[in-house]
Protein backbone atom coordinates (compact mmCIF):
# COMPACT_ATOMS: atom_id res chain seq x y z
CA UNK A 1 0.00 0.00 0.00
CA UNK A 2 1.34 3.37 -0.90
CA UNK A 3 1.17 6.29 1.54
CA UNK A 4 -1.68 7.87 -0.72
CA UNK A 5 -2.96 4.94 -0.43
CA UNK A 6 -2.51 4.76 3.28
CA UNK A 7 -3.64 8.29 3.96
CA UNK A 8 -6.85 7.41 1.77
CA UNK A 9 -7.64 4.59 3.64
CA UNK A 10 -7.60 6.31 7.19
CA UNK A 11 -9.46 9.02 5.97
CA UNK A 12 -12.17 7.30 4.67
CA UNK A 13 -12.27 5.00 8.39
CA UNK A 14 -12.86 8.30 9.95
CA UNK A 15 -15.40 9.16 7.30
CA UNK A 16 -17.65 6.21 8.12
CA UNK A 17 -17.45 6.96 11.57
CA UNK A 18 -19.16 10.17 11.53
CA UNK A 19 -22.18 11.19 10.49
CA UNK A 20 -22.19 12.65 6.85
CA UNK A 21 -25.56 13.55 6.78
CA UNK A 22 -24.66 16.01 10.06
CA UNK A 23 -25.21 20.24 9.65
CA UNK A 24 -22.32 22.32 8.36
CA UNK A 25 -21.81 25.78 9.78
CA UNK A 26 -21.42 26.98 6.02
CA UNK A 27 -24.87 24.75 5.17
CA UNK A 28 -26.72 26.07 8.27
CA UNK A 29 -25.86 29.61 6.52
CA UNK A 30 -26.43 29.37 3.35
CA UNK A 31 -29.82 27.63 3.51
CA UNK A 32 -30.89 30.60 5.69
CA UNK A 33 -29.71 32.86 2.80
CA UNK A 34 -31.75 31.00 0.36
CA UNK A 35 -34.76 30.98 2.75
CA UNK A 36 -34.72 34.86 2.47
CA UNK A 37 -35.74 37.08 -0.02
CA UNK A 38 -35.79 35.57 -3.46
CA UNK A 39 -33.72 36.39 -6.42
CA UNK A 40 -36.07 37.69 -8.63
CA UNK A 41 -34.70 38.50 -12.51
CA UNK A 42 -35.68 41.44 -13.04
CA UNK A 43 -35.54 42.31 -9.24
CA UNK A 44 -38.56 43.97 -8.85
CA UNK A 45 -38.54 47.46 -6.37
CA UNK A 46 -38.43 47.30 -2.99
CA UNK A 47 -39.09 49.54 -0.16
CA UNK A 48 -35.69 52.34 0.40
CA UNK A 49 -35.02 53.11 3.61
CA UNK A 50 -34.97 56.94 5.20
CA UNK A 51 -31.07 57.04 4.81
CA UNK A 52 -27.68 55.12 3.27
CA UNK A 53 -26.68 52.57 5.42
CA UNK A 54 -22.69 53.97 5.53
CA UNK A 55 -22.48 52.67 8.86
CA UNK A 56 -21.60 49.23 10.28
CA UNK A 57 -23.77 47.27 12.21
CA UNK A 58 -23.05 46.99 16.40
CA UNK A 59 -21.09 44.91 17.44
CA UNK A 60 -17.68 43.70 18.56
CA UNK A 61 -14.82 44.66 16.10
CA UNK A 62 -14.10 42.52 13.42
CA UNK A 63 -11.07 40.69 12.49
CA UNK A 64 -10.42 41.21 9.09
CA UNK A 65 -12.86 42.58 6.58
CA UNK A 66 -14.31 40.82 3.33
CA UNK A 67 -14.55 43.39 0.04
CA UNK A 68 -17.67 42.15 -3.19
CA UNK A 69 -17.87 44.37 -5.88
CA UNK A 70 -21.83 44.47 -6.97
CA UNK A 71 -23.56 46.01 -10.04
CA UNK A 72 -27.60 45.76 -10.92
CA UNK A 73 -26.98 42.11 -12.54
CA UNK A 74 -28.69 39.12 -10.70
CA UNK A 75 -25.35 37.33 -9.51
CA UNK A 76 -24.33 40.33 -7.33
CA UNK A 77 -26.56 39.17 -5.16
CA UNK A 78 -25.21 35.76 -5.23
CA UNK A 79 -22.00 37.26 -4.42
CA UNK A 80 -23.35 38.46 -1.51
CA UNK A 81 -24.93 35.81 -0.06
CA UNK A 82 -21.20 34.32 -0.59
CA UNK A 83 -19.49 37.14 0.85
CA UNK A 84 -21.65 37.45 3.45
CA UNK A 85 -21.66 34.03 4.70
CA UNK A 86 -17.70 34.13 4.38
CA UNK A 87 -17.80 37.17 6.54
CA UNK A 88 -20.31 35.15 9.34
CA UNK A 89 -18.03 32.05 9.56
CA UNK A 90 -14.73 33.72 9.63
CA UNK A 91 -15.99 36.89 12.03
CA UNK A 92 -14.70 39.21 9.85
CA UNK A 93 -16.91 42.39 8.48
CA UNK A 94 -18.52 42.67 4.85
CA UNK A 95 -17.87 45.86 2.61
CA UNK A 96 -20.31 46.09 -0.33
CA UNK A 97 -18.70 48.22 -3.16
CA UNK A 98 -20.77 49.58 -6.24
CA UNK A 99 -18.76 51.49 -8.63
CA UNK A 100 -21.10 53.91 -10.96
CA UNK A 101 -19.78 55.99 -13.75
CA UNK A 102 -21.73 59.50 -12.30
CA UNK A 103 -22.39 60.88 -9.50
CA UNK A 104 -26.15 62.17 -10.68
CA UNK A 105 -27.84 58.60 -10.40
CA UNK A 106 -29.45 57.79 -7.60
CA UNK A 107 -29.58 53.65 -8.71
CA UNK A 108 -26.05 52.77 -6.97
CA UNK A 109 -27.41 54.06 -3.93
CA UNK A 110 -30.69 51.93 -3.76
CA UNK A 111 -28.98 48.54 -4.75
CA UNK A 112 -26.71 49.06 -2.15
CA UNK A 113 -29.57 49.67 0.48
CA UNK A 114 -30.96 46.61 -1.17
CA UNK A 115 -27.99 44.81 -0.84
CA UNK A 116 -27.24 45.84 3.01
CA UNK A 117 -30.74 45.18 4.22
CA UNK A 118 -30.68 41.80 2.94
CA UNK A 119 -27.39 40.76 4.55
CA UNK A 120 -28.81 42.71 8.04
CA UNK A 121 -32.13 40.63 7.95
CA UNK A 122 -30.35 36.94 7.02
CA UNK A 123 -27.43 37.90 9.74
CA UNK A 124 -27.99 40.67 12.45
CA UNK A 125 -24.50 39.87 13.23
CA UNK A 126 -22.34 40.40 10.80
CA UNK A 127 -21.09 44.13 10.39
CA UNK A 128 -21.84 45.21 7.07
CA UNK A 129 -21.39 48.52 5.25
CA UNK A 130 -22.08 49.91 1.82
CA UNK A 131 -19.49 52.06 -0.30
CA UNK A 132 -20.51 53.71 -3.49
CA UNK A 133 -17.90 54.78 -5.57
CA UNK A 134 -17.77 57.40 -9.13
CA UNK A 135 -15.58 56.36 -12.11
CA UNK A 136 -14.46 54.63 -15.21
CA UNK A 137 -12.54 51.81 -14.18
CA UNK A 138 -14.53 49.36 -11.95
CA UNK A 139 -12.01 46.96 -11.66
CA UNK A 140 -8.93 48.99 -10.83
CA UNK A 141 -11.53 50.69 -8.16
CA UNK A 142 -11.89 47.92 -7.06
CA UNK A 143 -8.82 46.88 -6.81
CA UNK A 144 -8.04 49.69 -4.55
CA UNK A 145 -10.62 49.50 -2.24
CA UNK A 146 -9.48 46.13 -1.43
CA UNK A 147 -6.20 46.61 -0.49
CA UNK A 148 -6.78 45.49 3.24
CA UNK A 149 -9.26 42.72 2.47
CA UNK A 150 -8.86 39.60 3.98
CA UNK A 151 -10.74 38.47 0.89
CA UNK A 152 -12.21 40.14 -2.76
CA UNK A 153 -15.49 38.92 -3.83
CA UNK A 154 -16.81 39.46 -7.67
CA UNK A 155 -19.51 38.17 -9.38
CA UNK A 156 -18.87 36.25 -12.77
CA UNK A 157 -21.66 36.24 -15.45
CA UNK A 158 -22.50 33.23 -17.12
CA UNK A 159 -22.58 34.94 -21.04
CA UNK A 160 -20.01 35.86 -23.28
CA UNK A 161 -21.51 40.20 -22.76
CA UNK A 162 -19.87 41.88 -19.69
CA UNK A 163 -20.32 45.24 -17.82
CA UNK A 164 -19.44 46.83 -14.95
CA UNK A 165 -19.11 43.34 -12.71
CA UNK A 166 -19.23 40.54 -15.03
CA UNK A 167 -16.54 38.85 -16.63
CA UNK A 168 -13.79 40.94 -17.52
CA UNK A 169 -13.51 42.68 -13.83
CA UNK A 170 -13.07 39.09 -12.47
CA UNK A 171 -10.79 38.34 -14.83
CA UNK A 172 -9.10 41.52 -13.88
CA UNK A 173 -8.81 41.09 -10.44
CA UNK A 174 -8.24 37.29 -10.26
CA UNK A 175 -4.89 37.81 -11.89
CA UNK A 176 -3.94 40.99 -10.37
CA UNK A 177 -5.28 41.15 -6.64
CA UNK A 178 -2.90 40.02 -4.77
CA UNK A 179 -4.89 38.33 -1.62
CA UNK A 180 -7.45 35.52 -2.16
CA UNK A 181 -10.26 36.37 -4.55
CA UNK A 182 -13.84 34.28 -4.30
CA UNK A 183 -15.16 34.23 -8.05
CA UNK A 184 -19.01 33.36 -7.95
CA UNK A 185 -19.98 31.96 -11.10
CA UNK A 186 -23.37 29.85 -10.11
CA UNK A 187 -25.06 28.16 -13.23
CA UNK A 188 -27.45 26.45 -11.65
CA UNK A 189 -28.91 28.98 -8.51
CA UNK A 190 -30.09 28.31 -6.34
CA UNK A 191 -29.20 25.16 -5.38
CA UNK A 192 -31.20 22.29 -2.85
CA UNK A 193 -30.00 22.24 0.64
CA UNK A 194 -27.67 19.37 0.57
CA UNK A 195 -25.15 21.78 -1.80
CA UNK A 196 -23.91 22.64 1.60
CA UNK A 197 -23.05 19.47 3.07
CA UNK A 198 -20.54 18.99 -0.24
CA UNK A 199 -16.91 19.55 -0.05
CA UNK A 200 -14.12 21.84 -0.80
CA UNK A 201 -11.60 20.56 -3.81
CA UNK A 202 -8.50 21.49 -4.48
CA UNK A 203 -5.96 20.53 -7.25
CA UNK A 204 -2.07 20.02 -6.72
CA UNK A 205 0.38 19.71 -9.16
CA UNK A 206 3.86 19.59 -6.56
CA UNK A 207 4.26 23.45 -7.13
CA UNK A 208 4.29 25.62 -3.93
CA UNK A 209 1.60 27.64 -5.03
CA UNK A 210 -0.74 24.55 -5.53
CA UNK A 211 1.00 22.86 -2.10
CA UNK A 212 -0.83 27.01 -0.60
CA UNK A 213 -3.76 26.33 -1.96
CA UNK A 214 -4.30 23.48 -0.46
CA UNK A 215 -3.60 25.13 2.93
CA UNK A 216 -6.24 27.27 2.40
CA UNK A 217 -8.68 24.73 1.40
CA UNK A 218 -8.20 22.71 4.76
CA UNK A 219 -8.48 26.09 6.28
CA UNK A 220 -11.73 27.05 4.39
CA UNK A 221 -13.13 23.29 5.08
CA UNK A 222 -12.43 23.91 8.83
CA UNK A 223 -14.54 27.18 9.27
CA UNK A 224 -17.43 25.21 6.69
CA UNK A 225 -17.16 22.49 8.71
CA UNK A 226 -17.15 20.29 5.61
CA UNK A 227 -14.67 18.27 4.00
CA UNK A 228 -11.23 18.09 1.46
CA UNK A 229 -11.08 16.05 -1.46
CA UNK A 230 -7.69 16.89 -3.35
CA UNK A 231 -6.86 15.86 -6.42
CA UNK A 232 -3.68 15.14 -7.41
CA UNK A 233 -2.46 15.04 -11.04
CA UNK A 234 -0.60 12.00 -12.17
CA UNK A 235 2.91 11.94 -11.82
CA UNK A 236 2.82 15.21 -9.68
CA UNK A 237 5.37 13.69 -7.57
CA UNK A 238 3.83 14.53 -4.32
CA UNK A 239 3.71 12.95 -1.38
CA UNK A 240 1.19 14.86 0.70
CA UNK A 241 0.44 11.82 2.66
CA UNK A 242 3.28 12.89 4.75
CA UNK A 243 2.45 16.63 5.35
CA UNK A 244 -0.98 15.76 6.26
CA UNK A 245 -1.65 15.33 10.21
CA UNK A 246 -3.89 12.65 10.58
CA UNK A 247 -5.51 14.08 13.58
CA UNK A 248 -6.67 16.90 11.58
CA UNK A 249 -10.67 17.25 12.14
CA UNK A 250 -11.18 18.31 8.78
CA UNK A 251 -11.75 14.74 6.76
CA UNK A 252 -9.30 14.65 3.32
CA UNK A 253 -10.20 12.45 0.37
CA UNK A 254 -7.09 12.10 -1.79
CA UNK A 255 -8.04 11.11 -5.77
CA UNK A 256 -5.34 10.57 -8.55
CA UNK A 257 -6.62 11.86 -11.87
CA UNK A 258 -4.72 11.63 -15.32
CA UNK A 259 -5.55 13.19 -18.39
CA UNK A 260 -6.47 16.70 -18.70
CA UNK A 261 -6.71 18.37 -15.38
CA UNK A 262 -9.19 21.46 -16.29
CA UNK A 263 -11.63 18.57 -17.43
CA UNK A 264 -11.07 16.76 -14.05
CA UNK A 265 -11.52 20.01 -12.56
CA UNK A 266 -14.80 21.06 -13.97
CA UNK A 267 -16.08 17.49 -13.54
CA UNK A 268 -15.08 18.01 -10.08
CA UNK A 269 -16.57 21.49 -9.57
CA UNK A 270 -20.20 19.99 -10.18
CA UNK A 271 -20.27 18.29 -6.77
CA UNK A 272 -18.11 20.87 -4.55
CA UNK A 273 -19.81 23.65 -2.82
CA UNK A 274 -16.03 25.43 -3.75
CA UNK A 275 -12.84 24.97 -5.71
CA UNK A 276 -9.83 26.11 -4.55
CA UNK A 277 -6.71 26.74 -7.69
CA UNK A 278 -3.55 28.23 -7.34
CA UNK A 279 -3.21 31.42 -8.88
CA UNK A 280 -1.39 32.05 -12.30
CA UNK A 281 1.09 35.48 -11.34
CA UNK A 282 2.38 36.98 -8.67
CA UNK A 283 6.38 35.98 -9.18
CA UNK A 284 5.13 32.25 -7.79
CA UNK A 285 3.05 30.17 -10.69
CA UNK A 286 1.14 26.94 -10.80
CA UNK A 287 3.06 23.81 -12.25
CA UNK A 288 2.23 24.14 -16.26
CA UNK A 289 -0.06 20.99 -15.30
CA UNK A 290 -2.43 23.40 -13.66
CA UNK A 291 -1.68 27.18 -15.13
CA UNK A 292 -4.27 26.39 -17.22
CA UNK A 293 -6.70 25.49 -15.05
CA UNK A 294 -6.12 28.95 -13.38
CA UNK A 295 -7.57 30.75 -16.14
CA UNK A 296 -10.25 28.48 -17.48
CA UNK A 297 -11.72 27.22 -13.78
CA UNK A 298 -13.32 30.99 -13.07
CA UNK A 299 -14.95 30.95 -16.54
CA UNK A 300 -16.35 27.17 -16.36
CA UNK A 301 -16.58 25.69 -13.03
CA UNK A 302 -20.15 24.98 -11.42
CA UNK A 303 -19.38 26.48 -8.55
CA UNK A 304 -17.64 29.31 -6.71
CA UNK A 305 -13.49 29.54 -7.41
CA UNK A 306 -11.11 30.70 -4.75
CA UNK A 307 -8.05 31.78 -6.50
CA UNK A 308 -5.07 32.20 -4.09
CA UNK A 309 -1.51 32.43 -4.29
Amino acid sequence: MTDIDRTTAETEARRHTADLRRPTRFGDAINRYLGAAGYPDPYTAVPVIAEYPDTETTGPPAAGVIVVGVDDDPISYIAVDHAAIEAELHGWALRIVHVQRSGKDDAGERLLRRLTDRVRASNPGTPVTGRLLVGSDPAQQLLTEAGDAALLVVGHRHGATATAFGRSVADRVGRQHSGPVLVVRMPGWPVGPEWGSRPVVVAVDGSAPSRAAVEYALAEAQVRGCDVTILHLAGDGTNLAHRLDPRSAVPVHHKIISGDPVTALIEASDKAAAVVIARHGHGAVPGPLLTAASHVLPHRAHCPVFQVG
